[in-house]
């Protein structure tokens, strides 16, 4: 677990929905800095995804909640909680697989996202090539996390989750 983190606690795990989403895990954590309580989205598809989601609670309602900039001026603290969380699942499942999208702000296109270049930046550093095999989609903000193991097992996986998510999502079109 990397120590420039917040500590977070896991909130619970929802039932997903007929599409394809298995499971919602939601978790929580509060920064010292901003006093701001953050929730941690991880949504489980099929072939053991996790896509990883979060933004300020305060913007739960908000249809643009992953696109608001908070200002507060700690991205690496926050981006280490969720890289944390995505460590103890990946404890619990040694075959799970990670993705996320960095979400555009108001005025910026959605190809090579400022969160994205962050994102993509850190993801980099923590997670090794020896475990995950990285799968980035530049054009439109997007990365992936491909399981090693996974990946031996079912060469073909990484068509199987580009093509699903394809077909779930009009953004990937």
């Amino acid at each position: 677990m990397l120590e420039s983190a917040y500590p977070f606690h896991f909130i619970q795990k929802d039932k997903g929905d007929s599409s394809g989403l298995l499971y919602v895990l939601l978790y929580r954590f509060k920064s010292e800095k901003s006093k701001l309580v953050y929730i941690v989205r991880v949504e489980e598809y099929m072939h053991n995804v996790y896509a990883v989601k979060f933004y300020p609670k305060n913007h739960s309602a908000s249809k643009d909640k992953y696109r608001i900039m908070t200002n507060t001026y700690e991205p690496r603290r926050i981006i280490n909680t969720c890289i944390n969380i995505m460590l103890s699942i990946y404890r619990d499942n040694p075959r799970a697989s990670f993705g996320f999208v960095g979400a555009n702000g108001f005025k910026e296109d959605i190809c090579c996202t400022k969160r994205y270049r962050v994102y993509s930046r850190l993801i980099a550093t923590y997670f090794s090539d020896e475990h995950f095999y990285h799968k980035e989609n530049i054009g439109k903000s997007a990365y992936m996390l491909i399981n090693r193991i996974s990946l031996s097992e079912n060469p073909r996986l990484i068509a199987e989750i580009e093509s699903f998510f394809v077909e779930q999502f009009d953004y990937f079109d």
